[in-house]
């Protein structure tokens, strides 16, 4: 473990972080200011709850926290255990937000790393393409969408893609991310139709 993984492990202890994932979603927000009280948020692979602790201080008008395996958490959001690449998923998130359409979608999720890098790559760009496909029907105007990618050849393609239905495209590396991985986030601000 790197000295900076050291570092925000055990920071993440001691401030009663379930994960140092925490610390990555706090300067992304003191960098770009995507969060405030009263937003409906979805939170895509929310497994450990290291950011559900985050967003829950934020106060949100409504949380749904997605992720495959499920997870426990110590305040009060909807969670769904289901795999976000499923039309069946979406549906469940749809039946608890009614006609509410969403502020701010929060992505962390990612399948399980093999260590091929083009194969994590792939599985990444079938997570965040899931994500955004759905975009037109439950982000509002204005909306703000937060993912993690693993960074590779599609990356660019990706952004490009996607870009036309947002004002604003940034990626960035929080400082808590590890050096070594090629995990990124990429974040669309103010969508339009």
């Amino acid at each position: 473990m790197s000295h900076n993984a050291d570092n925000f492990y055990f920071r993440a202890k001691e401030k009663g972080y379930r994960s140092r994932a925490a610390f990555k979603l706090l300067e992304m927000h003191k960098k770009y200011g995507f969060m405030r009280e009263n937003l409906t948020i979805l939170e895509i692979g929310s497994s450990p709850g290291g950011w559900t602790d985050i967003i829950m201080d934020w106060k949100p008008a409504k949380l749904i926290c997605v992720d495959i395996a499920g997870h426990n958490s110590s305040e009060d959001p909807v969670e769904i255990k289901g795999d976000i690449r499923n039309d069946f998923t979406w549906e469940k998130i749809s039946g608890y937000l009614g006609n509410t359409p969403i502020d701010l979608i929060l992505s962390d999720a990612m399948a399980h790393t093999s260590g091929q890098h083009h194969r994590d790559h792939g599985m990444s760009m079938e997570l965040c393409t899931s994500i955004m496909d759905r975009i037109p029907r439950f982000l509002k105007p204005g909306g703000a969408v937060v993912m993690k990618q693993f960074q590779g050849d599609m990356t660019e393609s990706f952004i490009k893609k996607y870009s036309g239905s947002f004002r604003k495209a940034f990626r960035t590396k929080p400082p808590a991310s590890r050096l070594h991985s090629s995990e990124i986030y990429i974040i669309f601000s103010g969508f339009h139709l």
